[in-house]
C-alpha cells in the first residue's frame, strides 16, 4: 500500500478546503469539505503519477493500492460570554 500525504487549509471567506502541499506532485485541488478534497485527489491520482512518474526514484510508488492521507488545519475564534 503506497500512503500519500497533502496538506490541506481552511478558507472561511469561500468556504473551501485546498491543498497546501505534500507528496502528490502537481496536485492543486480545493472541495467543499476534507472528503470531497480526498475524493477530488484521488481522482487525480493516477494522472498525476503518470505525467511525474518519470521524478520517482522508487518506482514501487507507482503501483497500488494507495490510501491519501488529509492532514488538515482549520482556525476559528468564537465569542464566550464572560
Amino acid at each position: 500500500m503506497n500512503l500519500w500525504n497533502i496538506r490541506a487549509n481552511y478558507d472561511p471567506e469561500s468556504r473551501t478546503w485546498y491543498t497546501l502541499d505534500g507528496d502528490i506532485p502537481g496536485l492543486l485541488a480545493d472541495a467543499a469539505t476534507i472528503e470531497e478534497l480526498a475524493l477530488k485527489a484521488g481522482g487525480m491520482l493516477p494522472d498525476l503519477l503518470e505525467i511525474h512518474g518519470g521524478d520517482f526514484h522508487d518506482k514501487t510508488r507507482l503501483r497500488g493500492p494507495h490510501r491519501i492521507h488529509v492532514i488538515a488545519f482549520h482556525e476559528r475564534d468564537f465569542d464566550v460570554a464572560a
